[in-house]
């Protein structure tokens, strides 16, 4: 049973590091926006569709800063806390 949970832990590292990775691409697609229909444009997409769930509700209740956008900010540390929290528990778990 405890190998079972430290899979579940590593898995939930796996999908945080993917997840910071399709941010990024987001950030850097937002100042780069996609001109033609390539992979650039894929990849936008994608990470717009990955994304969008998790910044839209952090957009609704943290207001602009000037220009600047802090969504992205905001969600990188809430999915470390995030993350921290179930690989905690995952691994309390796996004692057992």
């Amino acid at each position: 049973m405890s190998i079972i949970f430290t899979h579940l832990a590593e898995t939930v590292h796996i999908l945080q590091d993917v997840f910071y990775v399709v941010l990024m691409i987001r950030i850097v697609a937002s100042f780069f926006p996609p001109r033609t229909a390539g992979l650039w444009d894929k990849a936008t997409y994608i990470s717009t569709q990955l994304t969008e769930p998790i910044l839209a509700p952090i957009r609704r209740r943290v207001p602009l800063v000037g220009m600047l956008d802090l969504s992205p900010l905001i969600a990188f540390f809430l999915v470390d806390i995030a993350s921290y929290l179930l690989v905690t528990l995952f691994l309390y778990l796996a004692r057992f």
